[in-house]
């Protein structure tokens, strides 16, 4: 069990899914940056308002299966007839949704001239969809590093599209979304046939009715918690679109999208967790303390890691924002950041416990803390929207993402180890202490920054949310790689 959470396996993972995700972030966020300067306010809100609205639906899609898929390929069963069910799913949902949304579109003149982007938006996120069978089976089977190299792939290719299309004067919303497909299309292909040499044989739809009836029942508890997780995920955007105006959702989107970024620690992190996690709780075996010991300490440096973004990005939103978006965002959306910012390490939290909890089997519970949170995010979205806009959406965000976080504290446990608030106040109080600080004595951006990080820092030592006997082993561990 040792093996599974080892130190130096565990850095080799990280170092290797850190560059697809590195590479995946960066082309987005350049991508991000040339669309959210570029394009008008009203175009970038609706399509950030189609994404949401697309993405939930896809996501409802899916039954709940890509967690339980993920786990079985972690835990080494049938690759050729798992992708191949999932695969199915995919396709056959992907094309009825599609059909769906062309016929409802030739329905609805209306809502074609307030959304013109929508359904292409849609078929652009179908095809992602139909690929993601074979980037979570990569994924399950830790293959990180061909994951790099599609990132690398795709993401190139829809850059390339998108500069070429800036330089030669070519730069519209469709043509964007154009490039998206694309780039979809191609990471499509490359999954396809890694997956398929892995298999050892071409990868086709299964249609295993009994199989496939299983696999569903099996997953179908985790689609309650994806239905209010996702709900809680876009429901905001959806919401603004409804309650307020295209540019206040742009505002939001664009502070949202900032706040994606600021998890990217998290992004790389999760889905190793996510497979350790099931191989140590999933084996059945009572958890040796040493164990217990690597997965809390393990916790500290993902939590202090995970809060080093926001606080670079809440130490310098306005300057920096106003003048890479030539002042379009940036002072305008300041607190609505700074409240998301917050919610960073509260997802690192939940996040965290939640991988215990579905490892351990505790798929009801997790159902019902999702279905409070839900609720208590649209309560206060409906209440805090139509007063305070954009504002109102992160306030409602950002309690729902505390109260998440405490409730999965306080109610996912494992033969005694459980995550204490005292394991992770101290983060949240360093980090306050040190921007507060910084703030009050210096005013030069630069003073600001080397002074906000060498107060966290030297809190976080101090405070022993870290310490360098742990810092050490773990360079030793990546160097030796």
């Amino acid at each position: 069990m040792s093996e599974v959470f080892s130190k130096k396996k565990l850095a080799l993972d990280i170092s290797a899914n850190t560059l697809q995700t590195f590479i995946t972030q960066l082309f987005g966020l350049i991508i991000f940056y040339y669309s959210s300067k570029y394009l008008s306010k009203s175009e970038f809100g609706d399509f950030s308002w189609s994404m949401a609205v697309s993405t939930v639906i896809l996501i409802l899609s899916t039954f709940g299966m890509e967690i339980t898929y993920v786990k079985r390929i972690a835990l080494n069963q049938n690759l050729y007839e798992l992708t191949g069910i999932h695969f199915f799913h995919t396709l056959f949902s992907g094309l009825v949704l599609v059909l769906i949304v062309l016929i409802f579109q030739a329905l609805n003149t209306p809502f074609n001239l307030q959304h013109p982007t929508f359904t292409i938006v849609f078929i652009m996120l179908t095809i992602l969809n139909i690929s993601s069978s074979f980037k979570l089976s990569m994924m399950g089977l830790e293959a990180y590093k061909p994951l790099a190299i599609i990132a690398l792939a795709t993401n190139g290719i829809k850059l390339g599209i998108i500069l070429f299309c800036l330089y030669t004067l070519r730069f519209t919303i469709l043509n964007t979304i154009y490039a998206y497909v694309w780039s979809n299309v191609l990471e499509f292909l490359l999954g396809y046939f890694y997956i398929s040499q892995r298999a050892k044989q071409y990868l086709k739809p299964l249609w295993r009715p009994e199989t496939y009836k299983v696999f569903i029942s099996e997953s179908i508890p985790q689609l309650g918690i994806l239905i209010f997780d996702s709900a809680v995920a876009r429901l905001d955007w959806i919401l603004l679109g409804i309650l307020s105006t295209a540019a206040v959702t742009a505002d939001y989107s664009f502070a949202y999208r900032m706040y994606e970024s600021s998890k990217i620690p998290l992004t790389i992190i999760a889905p190793i967790l996510l497979t350790r996690f099931s191989k140590i709780f999933g084996a059945g075996e009572p958890l040796l303390e040493d164990t217990k010991n690597s997965i809390l300490n393990f916790f500290k440096w993902e939590l202090f890691a995970v809060t080093l973004l926001p606080i670079f990005l809440v130490s310098t939103w306005a300057p920096l924002m106003d003048y890479f978006t030539n002042n379009k965002y940036g002072t305008s959306n300041e607190l609505c950041y700074l409240l998301m910012a917050i919610s960073v390490p509260l997802y690192c939290i939940t996040s965290f416990m939640w991988s215990i909890g579905f490892a351990i089997g505790k798929y009801n519970l997790i159902f019902r803390l999702s279905l409070i949170t839900t609720l208590v995010n649209v309560i206060l979205n409906l209440i805090l929207i139509p007063k305070f806009g954009a504002n109102g959406a992160a306030t409602a965000f950002l309690i729902s993402k505390a109260l998440q976080a405490f409730l999965h504290i306080y109610t996912i446990r494992h033969e005694g180890f459980q995550i204490l608030p005292k394991h992770f106040a101290f983060t949240f109080i360093n980090a306050a202490i040190a921007i507060v600080l910084a703030r009050m004595f210096f005013y030069n951006l630069y003073a600001i920054l080397g002074f906000t990080f060498t107060i966290y820092f030297t809190l976080a030592f101090a405070t022993r949310q870290i310490n360098f006997k742990q810092f050490k082993r773990i360079f030793q561990d990546v160097v030796k790689r």
